[in-house]
């Protein structure tokens, strides 16, 4: 049986999805050209009014936002309210390391817990559960959200942050949780250790499990379900506009269910931010629609995905969305954690200002990023005696983990085996 969290709107027909999309997108470009100096200038240069939006198919006329326009303005030229209407702040970061802030207000974060609560319920998440959240609340605020929109469900929840597997399957096992919300990754590492230590899996109660913010494959998908014995389910948001609560899945794993009365999306070509036609994937742009703090015309998200309006067998009548497998740009997700490259080339230069070459090795497993690793040569007239290298390796380590919150492998290595490329990426799997 099909369970709704908010029945009316998730099964509205798409006519009148539309017409509400359509409606809540003219308040939030008169929004925006009113309160945001920075849309107000685009519209301008364009010769345009908000008044000249008359379909949704007219938004194409008006240029993608990037995160570096974001970081242009950073940290309030984007805010369409005063900050004492803010009630959150969330920091980020964009591709070539500079700040980012978002903000929401009151009325923001209550639509996405409600959000949250629709995924949740449509998952499976009921009152009787007890949800263990085990993601790093230091760098994925998301995992409040999780938090709140369980409590809001009525389930329990069992905030286990970043305890160790051991950790977790000990509070998995003395709690009886039922629903384990993480990262594939660690959600693969907490599977390992269960079998490594000979826990058997009928002394875990696991039925459900909700991984982000890193794409699920359908091999790591099979691979959860059969080592921990649950229903895995991809929860998808955006870094710069709510994570999680844009899209999740059903009981039907036929796509991500986009929250389309609060979030317009578009797949667009990443050369050109135009239009591709429907079933062909590209960049996916998304437009938000009741933002209030901080609102998004045409936000370029970098994930690549297709979008599907066809009849969801659960009922619901979103459009859904391919888990985004690939990127536009070169953003990593290593063990939930977002990484740009520009941004490990500021911290090595902050910490050693002597380093001039260096390589990043992203270690794979199952198809998931598992491990970074930084290998740095060592700085002309650097004496390579043991004291020297574990000094610079050891200070370079603390530095990226203080900075990105992830413990990274650091070696220290000969010139002449880095490539001449600086900064060159290398996929290990």
């Amino acid at each position: 049986m099909t369970t709704y969290w908010n029945e009316k709107i998730e099964t509205l027909p798409r006519e009148e999805l539309s017409e509400l999309q359509l409606e809540r997108l003219q308040m939030t470009l008169n929004r925006a050209y009113a309160k945001v100096d920075f849309y107000r200038r685009r519209f301008e240069e364009l010769g345009l009014l908000p008044e000249d939006i008359n379909s949704l198919e007219d938004l194409r006329r008006i240029p993608c936002t990037t995160a570096a326009d974001l970081a242009d303005h950073y940290p309030y030229g984007l805010f369409s309210v005063p900050l004492k209407s803010i009630v959150r702040l969330k920091f980020s970061a964009a591709p070539k390391g500079q700040p980012i802030v978002i903000g929401y207000t009151q009325k923001d974060v209550q639509n996405w817990l409600e959000l949250m609560a629709r995924h949740m319920t449509a998952t499976g998440v009921s009152i009787k559960d007890i949800i263990q959240v085990a993601f790093n609340y230091g760098l994925f605020t998301g995992a409040f959200t999780f938090n709140q929109a369980a409590e809001l469900v009525g389930a329990t929840v069992a905030p286990t942050s970043i305890a160790s597997a051991t950790i977790q399957l000990q509070i998995m096992q003395d709690f009886r949780s039922t629903v384990l919300a993480t990262s594939p990754s660690f959600a693969m590492h907490i599977a390992e250790t269960r079998e490594r230590q000979g826990i058997e899996i009928n002394q875990i109660y696991l039925k459900i499990g909700l991984f982000g913010p890193e794409a699920m494959s359908p091999q790591v998908r099979g691979t959860l379900e059969e080592r921990l014995r649950i229903q895995a389910y991809s929860v998808y948001g955006v870094n710069e506009m709510v994570e999680p609560g844009v899209a999740a899945e059903c009981q039907e794993k036929s796509g991500l269910h986009l929250a389309e009365d609060h979030f317009y999306p578009e797949v667009v070509d990443p050369h050109s931010c135009q239009p591709l036609t429907q079933g062909q994937e590209g960049e996916l742009v998304i437009t938000t629609l009741t933002n209030e703090g901080y609102p998004f015309i045409r936000f370029r998200t970098g994930d690549l995905t297709t979008l599907d309006f066809t009849p969801c067998a659960c009922g619901r009548t979103s459009m859904r969305m391919a888990a985004p497998l690939r990127r536009s740009d070169d953003l990593l997700i290593i063990r939930g954690i977002a990484i740009y490259p520009e941004q490990v080339k500021r911290l090595l230069g902050e910490a050693a200002p002597e380093v001039e070459n260096y390589r990043l090795i992203i270690r794979k497993r199952d198809g998931l990023n598992d491990q970074m690793e930084v290998q740095v040569a060592y700085p002309a007239n650097f004496v390579s005696d043991w004291y020297q290298t574990h000094a610079l390796a050891d200070n370079l380590r603390a530095h990226l983990r203080r900075a990105i919150g992830l413990g990274v492998k650091v070696k220290l290595v000969e010139e002449s085996t880095l490539s001449s490329e600086k900064g060159q990426i290398v996929f290990d799997k």
